[in-house]
This record gives structure tokens, C-alpha cells and sequence, in this order.
């Protein structure tokens, strides 16, 4: 089986935490100056005012072993994959975007303000994970998959699973054309602050 696949523009801003955006700048839990907390809140308003995130996902049933990954259409060795994958009988691949909008602010910072350039970095990667969490939440809540439960995300890059798999979901999510992602010959994203990502579905237990 495969769902036809689903194609979200973001309609609510999407929530950035300051604590994760502190993460992401290595304060391991200490908190901001006023300096930085003002430049956080000011690099999150212009990421919320000015960037809509977009994202298209498939599901597809799917069969795993102890060292590949197999749907219709793909097969993927990888022992790590597979082990997050154990007992799934469905999985859905997703692609998500924050869109040229985000490198072209970090860009224009880079030139004349590299502090706020680095915050952001942090903001828009914040802003992205945030995004896909939300998006997982909604593919979980399809009626295709009510009666499973979701792993975390898993994305190429980690572990044995070769980022150069971002080609196939590229690929198959048809990426280009609907979202406008892309790949280097180095499979890095374009944009930047995008993410390609398999979840996991199990009947619960």
C-alpha cells in the first residue's frame, strides 16, 4: 500500500524556544545577557514574520530485516535504520523546508552583523525542528496510521544510513517541484535549513 502524498504549507507560526536556540549556541543551560536575548527576539520576529515553511510527506508499508529497510519502491541497507524501525509496518518519508528566504536572512547578516548572523543559524535551525516535529504530529494523526505509534524521526546522515539516500526521498517525494528542495552533488539540501526524515510506525503494544 502507499498514501497518495500530503503537501503542508505552514499556517501557524511555527514556536521557536529560546532555551533551544541557546542549545543550538552552546550555553549548555546557562542563561542569555540582555544583548543576546534582545538579538534572539528580534532574529526570531524576522523568521516569523518573513518565512513560511513547507513540507510533503508519503507513507508506504514497509518491511524490515535485521539490516535493511524495504518499501515498494527502495530498499535501504542499514543496520541502524533498521533497528529503529523493528516491528514498523509502515513508514512515512518526509521532506521539510524553511525555503531560500531563511539562507538569504543569514546571508545578509553574514556580511555586516556576524553575531546576528550566528543567532540566525541557531534560530532557523530551532525554527526547522520545530517545524518537523509539528508535521510528524500530523501524520501521526492521519487516519491511515490512528492505530500506530510513531518512532522519532531518523534522517540520512545518521549512523550507517548514507546521506546519500536524501537523493531517493528527494525522489520520491518529488521534492523539487512541489517544495522547491533540492540537492548538491554532495547530497547537502538547498535550502539549507531543510530536513529529509523516515518515521517509523508500529501497531501499539
Amino acid at each position: 500500500m502507499e498514501i497518495p502524498n500530503g503537501e503542508t504549507p505552514c499556517v501557524r507560526p511555527v514556536e521557536i524556544p529560546d532555551k533551544e536556540v541557546l542549545r543550538y549556541l552552546g550555553y549548555r543551560g546557562a542563561d542569555a545577557d540582555e544583548k543576546v536575548a534582545a538579538l534572539i527576539e528580534e532574529m526570531r520576529t524576522e523568521f516569523t514574520e518573513n518565512i513560511i515553511p513547507k513540507s510533503v510527506y508519503g507513507i508506504w508499508d514497509c518491511r524490515v530485516d535485521s539490516t535493511a529497510v524495504t518499501l515498494n519502491c527502495l530498499t535501504i541497507h542499514s543496520e541502524k535504520l533498521a533497528k529503529h524501525l523493528h516491528k514498523c509496518q509502515r513508514l512515512a518519508l518526509m521532506a521539510a523546508t524553511l525555503g531560500p528566504e531563511a539562507d538569504t536572512i543569514i546571508r545578509r547578516y553574514s556580511l555586516k552583523a556576524m553575531e546576528k548572523a550566528l543567532i540566525a543559524q541557531a534560530v532557523g535551525a530551532v525554527m526547522i525542528d520545530a517545524y518537523c516535529d509539528k508535521i510528524a504530529r500530523e501524520i501521526a494523526q492521519t487516519n491511515e496510521l490512528g492505530a500506530f505509534e510513531p518512532t522519532i524521526r531518523f534522517s540520512p546522515g545518521y549512523g550507517d544510513f548514507d546521506i546519500a539516500h536524501q537523493k531517493n526521498i528527494i525522489k520520491l517525494l518529488n521534492c523539487d517541484k512541489r517544495i522547491g528542495l533540492a540537492l548538491t552533488d554532495g547530497y547537502m539540501l538547498v535550502p539549507t535549513k531543510s530536513i529529509t526524515a523516515i518515521i517509523g510506525y508500529k501497531e501499539f503494544e
